[in-house]
């Protein structure tokens, strides 16, 4: 079974931890950063006394800042790739977003781009990445399952757009499937049953119920 961290932990020991759980694979969440190239974002701001971490709340401290990639990606353990979640919405920040890790992260095997517009996608092979499909609801789903057979190593679906029948038909697709974010065991048991090669998980307790079998 294919093990992602979701979140990379934020700090070495924290990484090296999973790491040791099973995690082969660490998921960063990349933007734009201006003029400082590209940065890991799990918090976005939300006013001026929140930040918004997808439906979660949390105050702002005073200077705060997400940190870059190149300081989240020293963390993690040389021997685990690393899944860069593209996170601009707009086609333009896209585009800016895949010209700026294609110029700093060429040659480099152990990134994987991972989003939901195809273009993206081929845009990064091109420049030498490997890549996964992101599957966010039934729209991308049916759009996948519709195609042809996907150029992507893999295909990352929310969870609960799973089945045994939907992953069944995903590996005509596509070699891999990996469902996202599963942090109960017995959720993650399901998805094995329905014939995932993979899961994404906050939490090492998912990770050592396939590690300790």
């Amino acid at each position: 079974m294919l093990l992602v961290a979701h979140r990379t932990p934020p700090s070495r020991d924290g990484c090296a931890r999973f790491a040791a759980a099973g995690a082969r694979v660490f998921e960063v969440d990349v933007q734009l950063a201006g003029e400082d190239g590209v940065f890991v974002s799990h918090y976005v701001p939300f006013g001026a006394l929140l930040q918004r971490d997808n439906w979660r709340l949390r105050a702002r401290s005073r200077g705060s800042r997400d940190p870059l990639l190149a300081d989240v990606v020293a963390r993690v353990p040389d021997q685990c790739d690393v899944l860069l979640d593209l996170k601009e919405r707009s086609a333009d920040r896209g585009a800016r977003l895949v010209a700026a890790l294609a110029g700093a992260l060429t040659g480099q095997p152990r990134y994987i781009a991972c989003g939901g517009r195809p273009g993206d996608l081929d845009a990064l092979r091109a420049a030498g990445f490997r890549t996964w499909r992101t599957v966010g609801d039934a729209a991308d789903l049916h759009a996948v399952l519709a195609g042809p057979a996907l150029p992507d190593e893999a295909v990352s679906v929310r969870q609960s757009l799973l089945s045994g029948e939907v992953v069944a038909a995903l590996h005509t697709r596509v070699p891999t499937v990996v469902a996202w974010t599963i942090n109960y065991p017995r959720r993650a048991r399901q998805a094995r049953h329905f014939g995932v090669d993979g899961i994404t998980t906050d939490r090492l307790a998912v990770m050592r119920s396939f590690t300790v079998e």
